[in-house]
C-alpha cells in the first residue's frame, strides 16, 4: 500500500473512531418518539399548553411530513405532544434531544421557549443538518406530572419535520462527578473587552444563556467571532481543600478561561494532557483545568469569566459537565471518556501530520 493510500485510510479511521467515541454520558428518563398532534400553519397561542389541539391530526415522529399526508408542502407546521415526568435526579442537567429537523424550529416546553435552529423568513436560514439538544432550564419540567412540548417548524423546500435521532428528555450522567455544579444560567455579551474578565465588572446589561448550550440556538444562530461568558458563585466554607480540577466540557472554538480576574488556562495549554493535541480540533477538546484553593473565595463571592472565539459553524459552551471536580473524580471522568484517545492522537501526529 502507498504511503497516501494508507494515510488516507488512518484518516478514515480517525474519523469514524472520533465520532463513535462517547460524548456527554446521556440516559433517557423519557421517550418523545411516537404520535405528535400536527397542524400545517402557523399561530404562536399553540405554544401555550393549554391550548386544544384534539381536532389536530397525528403523525409518527421521527418521521418526514411527506410520507404522512402532505406530499410536497413546504411552510410552517406545528407539533404538540404531552410528555408525562416521574420524579427527577437532583442537581442534574435536563435535555431535550429532537433529532434532526428540516428546516427551521423554536421549542417550547409548558409555552417556555427552549431555543431554536436556524433563522424564520423572511430572513430564512435553514439548520437541517444539525442535531436539536436543547437545555431545559431548572424550573421548566413538571416532575410528577404531564409537560406539553411545543415545536415549531419551518420547511423550505424537499422533505419537512422531525426527521430522526434518539428523541426524548435525557440526564447528563457525568454531573454525579461533580462536587460542584456550575451548570445554569449564565451571563453572556457578544465582542471582546479583557475588562471584563475582572470580578467587579458590571454586567447587568448581559443576556442570559443557558450552559451548557450552544449560543446558535439562543439567539445568536450563526455568530461567529468573539464573546464572552460570565458567572458568578459561592464556595462553602466546609469545601475541599487542596488542588482539584474545573471542567468546561467542550467549548467551541477557542477558550481564555478567567478566575477570580486570574487566567487559569486555554484549550492550547491541554498539549501537555491526553486531550488536545492538533490545531483544528478545539472544539472537540474537554476543558480541564487545574486549580487550587488559594484561587477561591471560600464562604464569597467567585467570578468565573470566558472569553470565546468562534471560527465557524456552531458556537460556545456547547456540552457538559460544567463545575468542579476532586482529582479522584476528575480521574474517573477521564477514564470513561479517553480510554482510546492517546492512540488515535499518536496515529494522528505520526501519519497525517507528518504527511
Amino acid at each position: 500500500m502507498s504511503r497516501k493510500c494508507f494515510t488516507l485510510t488512518m484518516m478514515a479511521v480517525l474519523i469514524l473512531t472520533t465520532f463513535s467515541m462517547r460524548a456527554e454520558d446521556l440516559r433517557k428518563i423519557a421517550s418523545l418518539s411516537g404520535y405528535w398532534r400536527f397542524t400545517i400553519g402557523d399561530d404562536i397561542s399553540w405554544a401555550n399548553p393549554a391550548y386544544d389541539d384534539s381536532k389536530w391530526d397525528q403523525i409518527a415522529v421521527p418521521g418526514k411530513w411527506e410520507n404522512q399526508g402532505y406530499d410536497d408542502y413546504n411552510g410552517y407546521a406545528w407539533y404538540r405532544k404531552e410528555v408525562m415526568v416521574g420524579s427527577l435526579p437532583a442537581n442534574t442537567t435536563i435535555y431535550m434531544v429532537l433529532g434532526r429537523i428540516d428546516d427551521v424550529d423554536e421549542v417550547y416546553l409548558n409555552g417556555k421557549l427552549l431555543g431554536g435552529n436556524g433563522s424564520f423568513p423572511p430572513t430564512y436560514i435553514t439548520a437541517y443538518d444539525r442535531e436539536r439538544k436543547y437545555v431545559i432550564p431548572k424550573g421548566y419540567l413538571q416532575e410528577n406530572g404531564e409537560n406539553v412540548v411545543a415545536v415549531r417548524v419551518y420547511d423550505g423546500y424537499l422533505e419537512g419535520g422531525i426527521l430522526g435521532g434518539q428523541i426524548g428528555l435525557y440526564v447528563d450522567s457525568d454531573l454525579e462527578l461533580l462536587d460542584l455544579n456550575l451548570t445554569g444560567r449564565w451571563k453572556f455579551n457578544t465582542g471582546d473587552n479583557k475588562e471584563w474578565k475582572a470580578p467587579d465588572y458590571n454586567d447587568e446589561k448581559w443576556k442570559r444563556l443557558n450552559v451548557p448550550g450552544d449560543w446558535d440556538n439562543q439567539g445568536y444562530f450563526d455568530y461567529d467571532g468573539y464573546a464572552w461568558y460570565r458567572v458568578k458563585f459561592k464556595v462553602p466554607q466546609d469545601f475541599m481543600k487542596g488542588e482539584f480540577y474545573l471542567s468546561l466540557g467542550k467549548i467551541d472554538d477557542i477558550d481564555d478561561v478567567y478566575l477570580n480576574g486570574k487566567y487559569i488556562g486555554s484549550v492550547y495549554d491541554l498539549k501537555h494532557s491526553r486531550e488536545y493535541h492538533h490545531g483544528g480540533w478545539e472544539y472537540n477538546a474537554r476543558r480541564i483545568y487545574k486549580i487550587n484553593s488559594k484561587m477561591l473565595n471560600y464562604g464569597g463571592i467567585n467570578t468565573l469569566a470566558i472569553r470565546v472565539n468562534d471560527l465557524q459553524q456552531r458556537g460556545g459552551i456547547y456540552e457538559g459537565p460544567i463545575g468542579i471536580m476532586s482529582p479522584e473524580n476528575c480521574r474517573r471522568y477521564q477514564n470513561k471518556h479517553y480510554s482510546d484517545h492517546s492512540f488515535w492522537d499518536f496515529i494522528y501526529d505520526k501519519f497525517v501530520i507528518e504527511y
